[in-house]
Parts: structure tokens; C-alpha cells; sequence
């Protein structure tokens, strides 16, 4: 009887443990794509065909080669689940993604050109846990937005421009949270694929709680190769020098470059 007992409570407890992995909520990863744009943004001007921030399908940071919709199709461990194309507004594409063999939901959002503040906007406004979005898949319901577990920005640097608002205080120009809140913002990561954008996205950040996981030190190319090698990193435990070695080994390898490009990235904010 005694060994019918053993047996029954470690059955309870097998179902019980199982029970708690059913109720454990997927990782989100939001991705906000600002599309290069030669007519709305200050960049150095790339081909007409690639720069056209209203065009997703051909753009440089979306349907190019190495954008991100394009490099993303043939990575065989995400598989796309939903494609919308909204009729209106500043997103112009998204695609919902579900990786093959975690349970892990990936949400990219092609931005119009246009409209890169807004997307900039929406980044700080994720990352400080303030701005939800949801999205219904097969009657499951994924929390992206402020409750993504990693949130990241591609595209140029916006906050580079000149701005009278970049005058203000701190204090007044982003959000800044309580030491409570900024403890419980310590599980999410936040990464910026642009260039210098440790310079200019510590001061959003870092009042934040996030916990950075790629930022960059100097001019570089946003596209989808790096993105990669840190969220495969990233989902496989590995610690943040790791990952970064992965993302500088991915980019010097696509920028035909002769060695790991650690001179470009960082996973820490400016003191």
C-alpha cells in the first residue's frame, strides 16, 4: 500500500507541475521596423527603389535582401502564422510568427517611413510598459506591446535630429518610473538597432528598468542578420556577452568584415 501511495503522489505531483507549464504564458518579442525613407528621414540617401518608406515590399529594412520580412521567411525555426496589411494608419505591415520548437510569438510591425517619431514613440512606450497591444491567433490571445518580453527598434536613429524638444529636461522629454517599477521591469530587454543608439537611447531607457540587450557605439547597418543572432541567443539562455559576440559575428560576416564587429555593439547603457 505504501508503495501505491509513492506512486499516487508523485502522479499528483507530475499533473500539478504540468498544470503550472500549461498556465505559463509564451514569450512575446515585438519588433518595430521604422522603413528607411530618402524623403521623411535625414539619412544618407540609398536607391530609390529601397528607400521608399510607403513601400514595404522593395524596402531596405523590410523586403529588401537583408530586410527583415525577406530574412526572416528563410529561417526555418519561425514559422509566419498571420500577415496584415492594415488599409490605414503608420503600421503598413505586420507579421506574426511562431517559433517551431518554443513557445515563443514574434510580432514585426513595417512602419511607414513617415512616420518614424511615431515608431520611436512606441518603442519608449513598450519598453516603459505603458502602451498594450494584442493580437487574437487561433483564438489565442498574445500580449505584445508592454508586456513583450523583448522589445525591439530597427531603423535609424531618429532621436539624432535636431529637435527644440531635445532641449527639454529629461524628466519632462520621457518617462520615468518608481524604483518599484523600474524592479519589475528588470525581466524585459529592450534593444536598439541603430546607429549610436546607446548614446541617444540611454536617456529613455534607463529611467526605464528594461534591461538593455543590444545597443550600438558607432554608424552601422540595421539588418536582419544581427536581429537574428540576438533573439536565437537570446531564447537559448546565453549571457549577454555571448549574445553579443553572436550579433558582431553575424554582422562582420554579412559586412564582409575580418573580424567579430565588437567595436560596434553593446549590451549596456552610457554611464
Amino acid at each position: 500500500m505504501k508503495k501505491y501511495k509513492k506512486y499516487f503522489a508523485f502522479l499528483s505531483f507530475g499533473l500539478l507541475m504540468l498544470s503550472f507549464s500549461c498556465l505559463a504564458e509564451p514569450k512575446v518579442i515585438h519588433v518595430l521596423v521604422a522603413l528607411c525613407d530618402n524623403k521623411y528621414q535625414a539619412i544618407a540617401r540609398v536607391p530609390a527603389a529601397i528607400g521608399n518608406g510607403q513601400d514595404p515590399k522593395n524596402n531596405l529594412y523590410w523586403g529588401a535582401a537583408y530586410g527583415f520580412k525577406t530574412y526572416f521567411a528563410k529561417q526555418k525555426e519561425w514559422q509566419v502564422l498571420q500577415v496584415n496589411k492594415p488599409n490605414k494608419g503608420k503600421i503598413l505591415e505586420e507579421i506574426i510568427y511562431k517559433h517551431q520548437s518554443k513557445d515563443v510569438y514574434l510580432i514585426a510591425q513595417a512602419y511607414d517611413g513617415k512616420y518614424i517619431n511615431d515608431t520611436v514613440d512606441d518603442f519608449i512606450s513598450y519598453s516603459a510598459g505603458k502602451k498594450s497591444a494584442s493580437f487574437l491567433i487561433d483564438k489565442t490571445q498574445i500580449e505584445a506591446g508592454a508586456k513583450a518580453h523583448l522589445v525591439v527598434y530597427v531603423g535609424h536613429d531618429a532621436l539624432m535630429e535636431w529637435s527644440w524638444w531635445n532641449y527639454l529636461p529629461d524628466s519632462w522629454r520621457w518617462y520615468t518610473l518608481s524604483k518599484a517599477e523600474q524592479e519589475k521591469q528588470k525581466t524585459r530587454y529592450a534593444a536598439v538597432f541603430a546607429c549610436k543608439s546607446q548614446k541617444y537611447f540611454t536617456p529613455p531607457l534607463s529611467r526605464l528598468g528594461i534591461t538593455p540587450l543590444i545597443l550600438t557605439l558607432h554608424r552601422m547597418a540595421p539588418e536582419a542578420y544581427s536581429i537574428h543572432a540576438m533573439i536565437s541567443s537570446w531564447l537559448n539562455g546565453e549571457a549577454k556577452d555571448e549574445t553579443r559576440l553572436k550579433v558582431a559575428t553575424a554582422y562582420s560576416q554579412y559586412q564582409k568584415l575580418s573580424k567579430p564587429a565588437l567595436h560596434i555593439f553593446t549590451t549596456e547603457y552610457s554611464q
